[in-house]
């Protein structure tokens, strides 16, 4: 059976639903949500993960565009890989100037970034297959 990206959003809106309640307001939960779940275009891109357990390292590349660079906390296994899928969002260019900081979910086989603005209000996704040994969850800073 295949995954279907409406199936992965979902599955990925979920995950932050459970990550963030209680975290941060209801209405910059739902905002998300309505982000990570809406019909958006993507751009295909590649990326890599550096994890030192509790210090990680993100680097996402769109194919033709610019490039983020993250650093995170949380907590993981250590090691790194790489990661290959497209990112989501409804405007490249406010992605682009606007974020400045991220969250995280990895497997070794999967990985998630979802981008926000200072106001915490999500802008887009990185929804990726990785080639990895990272596991965890965690969020940080980072720009295009």
């Amino acid at each position: 059976m295949k995954t279907t990206q409406e199936q992965r959003n979902t599955i990925i809106a979920h995950d932050f639903i459970t990550k963030n309640t209680g975290v941060l307001d209801q209405n910059k939960i739902d905002n998300a949500v309505k982000t990570i779940t809406a019909k958006t275009q993507s751009y295909p891109a590649k990326g890599s993960v550096a994890s030192f357990i509790f210090y990680l390292k993100f680097q996402v590349n769109i194919t033709g565009g610019k490039s983020f660079n993250g650093n995170a906390g949380g907590a993981s296994t250590p090691g790194g890989g790489a990661l290959i899928g497209d990112v989501y969002t409804s405007d490249i260019n406010r992605l682009y100037s606007d974020t400045v900081s991220f969250q995280f979910t990895a497997t070794p086989v999967y990985t998630s970034i979802i981008f926000f603005d200072k106001s915490s209000n999500a802008l887009g996704t990185f929804q990726c297959g990785a080639v990895s040994t990272v596991a965890g969850v965690g969020g940080g800073s980072g720009k295009w």
